[in-house]
């Protein structure tokens, strides 16, 4: 067993009051404990007594947790010895993607934001976006995110409101939206379509951001798709480019094509 000496769940906020089934939101924290780098590979998982008492849950509802990230692949169990964080695969088709808000914590920075959420008709590009039904309303949650106090992104997201309804009356300031509507609302993330551009600030992004005119933003536009291929929302970012880097890692085929 590897001891890396590492944070013990939970790491995310647990949340009784939701209609997702306990053991989905266990299994939940302990992804993005993973995918923070929270456990690592070859890391033994806490007994099941001990998730349970951390939870508060029961041991049943733990087991059922831990046979589902089984059945994953991010863990495996040895008989005799217990529960391991197993090693990443060599190649996988859905990398998981980590929100801005446990990057940020992983990181040991303080997110925050300030959220404005309102429930209204789209305009005809998000209705073809996201393929609406005509009279379909959507929620646009809108969110100036902050890191150490500092602004760095205004992001504006957009969902269709039938997929999450009440989504407009949830405090997304300390809390992540993609955790969200992954625990609450069964919406998970599973493809991302993803375009990269650059612009200059006008007056009211300048005065959000708090820069001059003259700084630089990265434009993140996203549209999302979970299971089945069902549309969740299209996502524009603004990212301050005085303070911001985006970095890839791409692994390069070993057959030389």
């Amino acid at each position: 067993m590897i001891n890396h000496d590492r944070p013990v769940p939970p790491y995310a906020q647990f949340q009784r009051d939701v209609d997702a089934p306990l053991y989905a939101q266990i299994q939940r924290d302990i992804e993005i404990g993973i995918a923070v780098n929270k456990l690592w590979p070859g890391d033994m998982v806490p007994a099941e007594v001990d998730l349970a008492n951390r939870y508060d849950v029961s041991r049943v509802t733990v087991r059922q947790a831990l046979g589902e990230l089984v059945n994953e692949g991010l863990l495996h169990r040895v008989q005799g010895k217990g529960t391991f964080v197993s090693q990443p695969m060599i190649q996988r088709t859905e990398p998981r993607v980590t929100s801005f808000f446990y990057e940020m914590l992983e990181s040991g920075r303080k997110p925050s934001a300030k959220v404005w959420s309102e429930v209204c008709e789209p305009d005809v590009d998000t209705s073809r976006m996201l393929n609406l039904d005509p009279g379909e309303l959507v929620i646009v949650t809108r969110r100036l995110r902050y890191v150490d106090g500092e602004p760095i992104i205004y992001q504006i997201n957009t969902t269709p409101e039938s997929l999450c309804p009440g989504l407009v009356s949830e405090d997304l300031s300390a809390q992540s939206l993609q955790y969200t509507l992954e625990i609450k609302y069964g919406l998970r993330m599973v493809e991302i379509e993803q375009n990269l551009t650059s612009a200059m600030p006008d007056e009211h992004l300048a005065q959000m951001l708090e820069i001059p005119l003259t700084v630089p933003l990265l434009v993140d536009t996203r549209r999302v798709c979970g299971v089945g291929g069902v549309i969740i929302g299209r996502a524009r970012a603004y990212f301050r480019g005085d303070r911001y880097t985006y970095k890839i890692t791409r692994t390069l085929s070993l057959s030389g094509n």
